[in-house]
């Protein structure tokens, strides 16, 4: 697993061993952020399920401000550490070992906001909505803000939400992503 583009073009990433984690595989990284464009750019961006913290690196080494990493597993936090320090973003990140739901209260109650949201959370689980109504009902995003999100091709994740807008959806083999747009 490699840093596609950026800063850290060609960056290995440590990988996760054995199948607790899924990995977003490369292509699909590089369609979120052919997606994403030039808002990565000095954004304050949100890791939410981070996994390896591939995405929110990815985000780094694209020019965002600032990566926020949750994740909920130790080892995988340890490798989210080890792959920060060797790119030297220690500084301009927060790594938070909770799992969704706290984190995103624990945002909220310190009036953190961001300007993308990326969730891939555990498929069948059922994560992928409680996680979509907790952000917008904690309001941790900023107006105009994405929430990107990596799932199951089958599931729906379309909310009744008035804020929360589907922007584009498509199919990455077994994945699809969907983007909503945050509108007050």
């Amino acid at each position: 697993m490699r840093i596609i583009a950026g800063k850290y073009k060609g960056f290995p990433l440590h990988a996760f061993p054995g199948k607790d984690i899924r990995p977003t595989p490369g292509k699909v990284r590089e369609a979120v952020f052919d997606i994403l464009g030039f808002r990565v750019t000095e954004s304050d961006f949100l890791d939410l399920f981070a996994g390896t913290g591939a995405i929110g690196i990815e985000a780094l080494s694209r020019g965002a401000k600032r990566a926020t990493f949750v994740e909920v597993n130790g080892r995988a936090i340890g490798l989210i550490k080890d792959n920060l320090t060797k790119i030297h973003q220690n500084y301009f990140s927060n790594i938070m070992k909770n799992d969704y739901l706290q984190a995103i209260k624990i945002l909220n109650f310190q009036q953190r906001k961001f300007d993308i949201i990326f969730l891939d959370p555990p498929y069948n689980k059922n994560y992928t909505l409680k996680s979509l109504l907790e952000i917008e009902q904690k309001n941790i995003i900023k107006k105009n803000g994405l929430v990107v999100v990596q799932h199951q091709i089958h599931e729906d994740v379309q909310n009744n939400s008035q804020k929360l807008v589907c922007l584009k959806e498509k199919k990455y083999g077994k994945s699809r992503i969907t983007v909503f747009g945050y509108q007050e």
